[in-house]
């Protein structure tokens, strides 16, 4: 069987010679006359492009030149997807991705069949027809297991009369793909994140499966030999040099017209967006890409494989969106990213995504445009389903009192905490793997029964209290508080392992103090507003009540 890895292994070198050519090695009306061939784009002419385009004219140029053939190449259809996220445990530890394993705020849920199926209903009575199932790299979630929820939609869309099943999952070996084709998978996506192993590999911890970065580069030989003729590539923008990417990419795209007589069939072009609990996302990098080098890339790949969909997601603004989208691409409107948030409503997941517009709004927009819209059928009945508990119970005292007593148990914790960090500044070198060891047992239940608290907190409490735009405001602090000490609380973590190693405690000391200090102030501001929230809620009922 082929491997791309061997091809790469070889090419990279020229890769990246073009990536730093400064002079285009040819004028970009030649370049689009060679795209209008539908033969693709070589890496030298996509270098050529990005040379070009450190002139803004030209970057107009390029941009026009891209949409003008996708329209003559892919016509007016769009194309609406939506993803349907199965399960966010995951055993990689992904720096940027907000279901790393290591994220204590986190919420990990598998989805059952029984409840897939219910999910899958409503979207399915929204009116989508192109569902693509998305899963963390789950040991307990295995292609066996999936292939239960693939023949499970293939079979809901064609009882409605046809669709398309899409998977963006972690790379399997050839029986599995063909084991999902055979369970009625149309089409295969998985981002390589970044082509540069160093890079790679320092954004995937060692011990993570994924780390293993000639098996994900090989994914398309596997897919393509077990059947399957539609394949997904894309990197996700802002791990490495975005033009070293795009070369990279447009170099695989190649590979597989040459060596199997395919192109692909989607490009993904996610770039990176702050995860809940995960810093590394959330701070600009060199590595970060702007509006205008993305939009540039994304000209790129139109003309280098003109009937390639381009898969424009929520991680970008609507607007942005509108403004990039040709004919023949993929968009997303609803998109949920933590499993199950279609039924219990928006929660944070993997990352962060744009609230859209309605999605017959989106729809009439592009029709406006002259589009056409595949894979958005007619909107039917919802199907009956269960509410969450936040959507449709009032807090109780209860409840209320619960929350209170784990808040007194949080600062008895705290306090030990607190001694802790006493001990360290006296601790001598020969006990100190002890006391770093004591600190991580204490550690261990803020980032678990301390994490559920606020995850109940956000999905019951605050929820059920907020009764009016007043308390919006209220509100987003708080989720910022928790997400704060959960980043906090990460890098803690970490700097205990420094400690270990160095036998300064200093770090620590600073962190810790202050992270003790704002979770006390955190907890009486959260006491003080929900006893208000209280009190005005009893005072409207009260109202309601008089004649």
């Amino acid at each position: 069987m082929a491997r791309f890895s061997e091809h790469w292994a070889s090419e990279r070198g020229r890769i990246e010679a073009l990536c730093a050519m400064s002079a285009p090695a040819r004028p970009i009306e030649a370049i689009v006359q060679t795209a209008e061939t539908l033969g693709g784009l070589g890496a030298e002419d996509a270098a050529s492009l990005l040379a070009w385009g450190r002139e803004p004219a030209a970057r107009a140029e390029i941009q026009a030149a891209a949409r003008q053939l996708r329209r003559r190449v892919a016509g007016n259809t769009l194309e609406f997807i939506i993803p349907e996220y199965l399960t966010s445990f995951c055993q990689n530890d992904c720096l940027y991705c907000g279901y790393r394993k290591s994220n204590p705020l986190a919420e990990r849920v598998r989805l059952s069949l029984e409840h897939y199926e219910r999910e899958l209903g409503l979207i399915l009575s929204w009116g989508h027809r192109q569902i693509e199932l998305v899963l963390a790299e789950d040991a307990e979630f295995g292609p066996d297991r999936l292939a239960a929820y693939v023949e499970l939609t293939r079979r809901k869309l064609e009882a409605l009369g046809g669709g398309l099943v899409a998977l963006n999952a972690p790379p399997y070996e050839a029986e599995d793909y063909r084991r999902l084709r055979a369970a009625g998978l149309d089409w295969v996506a998985l981002w390589q994140e970044t082509y540069d192993q160093p890079h790679f590999e320092r954004w995937h911890f060692p011990g993570s499966p994924k780390r293993h970065y000639e098996f994900r580069l090989d994914v398309w030989d596997r897919a393509i030999a077990a059947g399957f003729t539609r394949v997904a590539l894309g990197v996700l923008f802002g791990l490495y040099d975005w033009r070293f990417d795009v070369l990279a990419l447009v170099e695989h795209g190649n590979y597989l017209r040459r060596t199997h007589g395919l192109e692909p069939y989607v490009l993904g072009i996610p770039r990176l967006k702050p995860a809940r609990g995960v810093l590394a996302s959330q701070k600009p990098s060199r590595f970060s890409v702007s509006d205008e080098d993305y939009q540039l890339a994304v000209s790129i790949y139109h003309l280098a494989f003109p009937r390639a969909r381009l898969f424009l997601n929520t991680r970008e603004s609507y607007d942005f969106n509108l403004s990039m989208v040709a004919g023949g691409d993929l968009f997303t409107v609803d998109c949920e990213t933590l499993p199950g948030a279609y039924l219990r409503g928006r929660l944070p997941g993997q990352f962060t995504t744009h609230a859209y517009p309605p999605r017959r709004e989106v729809a009439a927009t592009f029709q406006s445009r002259g589009y056409t819209c595949r894979y958005l059928a007619p909107e039917s009945a919802a199907p009956p389903a269960e509410q969450p508990l936040r959507l449709t119970q009032p807090v109780e005292a209860g409840d209320l009192e619960q929350w209170r007593r784990e808040h007194r148990e949080i600062r008895v914790r705290l306090a030990d905490w607190e001694n802790f960090l006493e001990r360290l500044k006296t601790t001598p070198a020969a006990e100190r793997q002890v006391v770093a060891a004591e600190l991580r047992e204490t550690l261990t239940f803020f980032e678990t029964v301390a994490v559920a608290h606020f995850r109940y907190e956000e999905t019951v409490l605050l929820a059920a209290l907020a009764r009016g735009a007043e308390n919006a405001a209220q509100v987003a602090d708080l989720r910022r508080g928790h997400e704060r000490f959960g980043i906090d609380l990460d890098r803690f973590q970490r700097q205990v392992t420094s400690y270990e190693l160095s036998g300064d405690p200093s770090v620590l000391l600073t962190l810790g103090a202050r992270m003790i200090r704002e979770l006390r102030e955190h907890l009486e501001a959260e006491e003080k507003w929900a006893q208000s929230s209280l009190e005005v809620g009893m005072n409207r009922e009260l109202q309601a009540d008089c004649p």
